[in-house]
């Protein structure tokens, strides 16, 4: 039963025992004296309030009936609409569950009903018909004042700065090209300007890109030389007979820096690296016949200058060579023929051209 009618009944049998304890107590006949005279009691009220309050009682117990049987009639969605009267979940719009992310793979939170405290559900007999369920509506409580609907505008993802990677130069054509090309270009840019200081520079890195560049090497050795780096262009000379020993302009350079340096010896060991004895290279020819003066072996000096003169016969030079060898092998006849030989040139110097006209007055 409803609390608030077993509260009433519980008032109601209070009352009943105070009257039954009052009624107990007006029975008992109290001692009467003598030539008291009975009189007549008045009507009582009693009857009166006891109807009043049995009217009272009865009216209550009717409204609480009605109001539990107005509950048990009660549907699912009216039980779910007091819940949310009492516990309203604000709904988001549409737009914002579409908007929001995850909003499709997101499992949708689960709706408990909680029923109300006051509310006691009573098993429905099985003779009972069950009327037909209907689909709950939720039903939100209007607001007093609705916000118009916004769309939620698209999230715009800021995209990571883009870092300026460095502008590299516009390659020359010098990168471009194969290590070969490079060493060439720059033996072709020092070539073209032999008289800049940084031809040298130039000559030294074509031989770092090609260390074979021959033409790179010749120039190379004979910058150095004219700059008068003596020592600097013996090692370099010898570094490249390493990688050329039978290259025969090295053979010549080699040898003649050995002669300036008073060294036939090493001139001689240069020069026999091949052998051109019988060849018509002029400058090896002449550079081994003073290199045989140097040592004094004057016959294979004079056997050298004989080619030399056969080779080239209108250079004075070869001539005054071979004058200077037969001398010494005490060939008078030879001597002057050679010297007037050098004489009819015109070509050498004056103070050469002195002595030799003073040989040939001795030598008469």
């Amino acid at each position: 039963m409803d609390p608030h009618g077993i509260h009433i009944m519980s008032l109601i049998n209070q009352m009943l025992r105070d009257l039954e304890s009052r009624n107990t107590s007006n029975n008992t006949p109290p001692t009467l004296q003598h030539n008291i005279q009975a009189t007549q009691p008045s009507p009582s009220k009693m009857p009166i309030l006891l109807w009043s309050l049995l009217a009272i009682i009865a009216t209550g117990g009717t409204y609480s009936a009605y109001q539990y049987s107005k509950t048990l009639t009660k549907t699912p969605s009216g039980i779910i609409a007091d819940n949310i009267k009492k516990d309203p979940t604000p709904i988001a719009p549409y737009e914002k569950v579409l908007a929001a992310p995850n909003a499709i793979t997101a499992s949708a939170p689960k709706i408990e009903l909680k029923p109300s405290e006051n509310i006691t559900i009573q098993p429905v007999s099985i003779t009972q018909p069950v009327p037909a369920q209907t689909a709950p509506t939720i039903q939100s409580k209007p607001s007093t004042q609705t916000a118009p609907a916004v769309q939620a505008a698209p999230q715009i993802v800021a995209e990571p700065p883009i870092k300026k990677m460095p502008i590299a130069p516009k390659p020359a054509l010098i990168e471009s090209t194969s290590a070969k090309q490079q060493a060439d270009l720059l033996y072709r840019q020092a070539e073209n300007n032999s008289e800049d200081y940084s031809a040298l520079y130039k000559l030294e890195q074509a031989l770092k890109l090609d260390p074979r560049h021959l033409r790179a090497r010749l120039l190379l050795a004979k910058t150095l030389h004219n700059q008068g780096q003596v020592g600097k262009t013996a090692e370099f000379l010898d570094q490249s007979l390493a990688l050329f020993p039978d290259n025969l302009q090295f053979i010549n350079t080699r040898a003649q820096l050995y002669l300036q340096q008073k060294n036939p010896n090493g001139a001689l060991k240069t020069l026999q690296r091949i052998d051109l004895t019988n060849s018509s290279n002029e400058t090896y020819l002449s550079l081994l016949a003073a290199t045989y003066q140097q040592l004094q072996s004057f016959a294979k000096a004079a056997k050298v200058y004989q080619r030399l003169v056969t080779v080239n016969p209108e250079k004075a030079e070869n001539w005054l060579g071979l004058a200077l060898s037969q001398e010494k092998l005490d060939n008078p006849k030879l001597t002057r023929e050679a010297y007037q030989q050098a004489l009819n040139k015109n070509t050498l110097k004056e103070s050469i051209t002195s002595y030799i006209k003073q040989r040939l007055t001795e030598l008469r």
